[in-house]
């Protein structure tokens, strides 16, 4: 049997931070290797870190998260699989890091919590601690979602709040963009890919009581018989879609 550690596996959902490291590979200079590039995650904590599959390659790897619970939670799996990453409690919309600092930065399921005037600051600062011909990489959640309502009451344009938990003070948000929202996010950016992604969420939670409430929320003109008519076909219209951004700092 082999001794060598086992390469970390992370969720199903995180299949763009793999592609992160594929494009990073790529982008290498002749000669140049993953060996000590360094490179910061914007909400990098939790019970198993994307950094890890960078930190697998050698890059010098360094992760900021406002929660200090996840951040010991990345620090326990790190030290338990022999990984050298630094984890900084810290906000990304206030990165504590000097400008140009690092070769590469990206965010994973993150930047999605964050209000729209905080979501433009973070992809600054993201931008701002970046070396010139660096690569970045962010999420944003379509509107183009649905329903809406399931991400919780929409206090703001694009701003959903939810509770969670069981102390119903605890709220979370989920910002989400329309297409002429997301293009002042990328204007100072020089724009490699975009990828735009469509799952269909369960629908086996919602009753034919919930489905009869979603006709206000109906997504073509039609009467409530014909919306309880589509009741069996409910998954075609469930949407979570995202958009996964690949930019370059211009030299």
């Amino acid at each position: 049997m082999s001794d060598l550690p086992r390469p970390t596996v992370l969720r199903g959902n995180a299949s763009s931070v793999y592609a992160f490291l594929t494009q990073i590979a790529a982008h290498l200079r002749k000669g140049e290797l993953l060996d000590g590039l360094r490179i910061l995650d914007c909400g990098a904590a939790g019970a198993v870190p994307p950094l890890s599959i960078f930190a697998e390659q050698k890059m010098d790897c360094v992760g900021i998260d406002i929660s200090e619970e996840r951040i010991e939670q990345s620090r326990a799996f790190a030290a338990k699989r022999n990984l050298a990453i630094e984890f900084v409690l810290g906000d990304m919309r206030s990165l504590p890091f000097e400008d140009g600092s690092f070769d590469h930065v990206y965010e994973h399921n993150s930047i999605c919590h964050l209000g729209h005037a905080d979501t433009a600051r973070a992809i600054s600062e993201m931008r701002r601690v970046l070396k010139p011909g660096g690569l970045a990489q962010f999420e944003i959640v379509s509107r183009s979602c649905w329903p809406l309502s399931s991400f919780g009451e929409e206090r703001g344009r694009g701003e959903f709040w939810m509770s969670f938990g069981e102390n119903a003070s605890d709220e979370a948000c989920h910002s989400l963009f329309a297409d002429d929202e997301i293009e002042p996010l990328l204007a100072p950016w020089k724009i490699l890919s975009k990828v735009n992604s469509l799952s269909h969420r369960r629908g086996d939670y919602l009753s034919e009581k919930d489905w009869a409430e979603l006709h206000a929320e109906a997504p073509m003109s039609c009467t409530p018989d014909e919306w309880m008519a589509v009741y069996p076909r409910r998954m075609d219209l469930l949407k979570y879609i995202t958009w996964t951004f690949l930019v370059e700092k211009p030299a």
